[in-house]
């Protein structure tokens, strides 16, 4: 962790720098002394991006003993800080809104940008040292704040049937945090300062119903509540300023992969191709989107769940062309004296007009309540009311499923 020592020599007023700003000069880094005492510009030794927008930000400095005036970025959330001075938690301070520029004019001396004026609100931290007497103290801010967020970022690339290449990358947002070589971790997290909440993952059900392979890995469970963390990446020193977009290379492997075709016959007209990718890396896969290409051309984009390593993450990368496949259903009426009921009939067809067989996974949902089933083709009955057949589909032929 990196310590930042000011000392109270000095320089040039607050006001003054300001002035300057505004008439475009160029002002350098650094404490500042003024009729107030020392002002310091808070900066981030250490930063967690989640993949919303909040960052956590820790500062640690040496300060002398005299007041000083701490300024806090924009976008800081001032009911998130907590102030700590020679290890003892400060009970009492003072928040003081101000125009952000004013803490541009003290951190963003290098900043590329055209003007300073990026507007919203700063702080002014002051409060009364615990150790008046003191030459030095060291301070310690930590504080939520927005300006930043990362989103996994990955590319799959084909390479047959059982192997493809997955580069995983993070990619930074910068929006209005000042970074100089900070110790960032990236927070497979979403957070919520206000209230609870409900991370719903984004997998299709054909994802999820054909399954796994058997492996010693558990996949964990999606939890809520106000942070739900699936691993920290370490991103090591860092350096990036507003409007920056940084890119870190987390992963890049050809991994082992299985290629199945599934048909959903209750939601889908078409046969779709879900690669189970795994994750054969040294790091986890966060849940995100992923760009697959083949033959040297894209192919789509689709969801992968977060993946442990060992583990397997599902990937569906379009559809088989050359199987059509239709589901029909009939109700008939039965009643007499003893009680009455409807009869469901279905039909399910496929036919493959390719020029190869094809391994086909088709799954079905039945009512709950039915009952007397009979089956042309017997299934696999698997949880939350699935039929599943595995079945061989050869070239040019066609296979009828009824049950009822």
């Amino acid at each position: 962790m990196m310590k930042r020592v000011v000392s109270g020599f000095l320089i040039v007023t607050m006001l003054i720098a300001f002035l300057l700003i505004l008439s475009g000069q160029t002002v350098s880094a650094g404490p500042q002394t003024s009729a107030g005492g020392i002002v310091y510009a808070s900066l981030p030794d250490e930063a967690a991006l989640y993949l919303n927008d909040i960052v956590f930000v820790r500062d640690t400095v040496t300060l002398p003993g005299e007041d000083v005036r701490v300024l806090l970025p924009p976008g800081m959330f001032p009911g998130t800080l907590i102030l700590t001075e020679d290890g003892a938690r400060v009970r009492n301070y003072r928040l003081s809104g101000q125009s952000a520029d004013v803490y541009f004019s003290q951190a963003a001396y290098n900043y590329g940008g055209s003007s300073y004026g990026v507007g919203g609100i700063s702080y002014i931290l002051t409060w009364t040292p615990n150790t008046a007497a003191a030459e030095s103290r060291e301070i310690k801010l930590e504080y939520l704040m927005s300006g930043a967020y990362w989103t996994p970022n990955y590319d799959m690339r084909i390479e047959s049937e059982s192997s493809v290449n997955l580069a995983f990358f993070a990619e930074i947002y910068d929006s209005g945090l000042m970074l100089e070589e900070a110790t960032v971790y990236l927070m497979a997290a979403r957070v919520d300062l206000s209230q609870q909440i409900d991370q719903v993952s984004q997998m299709t059900f054909n994802q999820v119903a054909v399954g796994y392979e058997q492996t010693g890995v558990s996949l964990p469970d999606l939890g809520v509540g106000t942070i739900d963390l699936q691993h920290i990446y370490p991103a090591g020193l860092v350096s990036a300023q507003p409007g920056d977009t940084v890119y870190l290379n987390l992963a890049d492997s050809t991994l082992k992969a299985r290629r199945l075709h599934v048909w959903n016959a209750r939601e889908d007209q078409q046969v779709g191709v879900i690669y189970k990718v795994t994750n054969d890396t040294e790091v986890p896969f966060a849940e995100g989107i992923v760009r697959t290409y083949q033959d040297g051309l894209f192919m789509g984009s689709d969801f992968i769940e977060k993946t442990p390593i060992g583990s397997e993450g599902s990937v569906t990368v379009g559809h088989l062309p050359d199987v059509r496949v239709s589901r029909s259903e009939s109700q008939e009426y039965n009643g007499d004296a003893i009680r009455d009921y409807y009869l469901y009939s279905v039909t399910l067809d496929i036919e493959n007009f390719g020029q190869e067989d094809v391994d086909l996974i088709v799954l079905d949902a039945w009512l709950q309540q039915a009952w007397d089933f009979e089956f042309s083709r017997e299934p696999v009955r698997q949880p939350d009311n699935l039929l599943r057949w595995e079945i061989k589909v050869a070239a040019g032929e066609k296979i009828t499923i009824t049950y009822k």
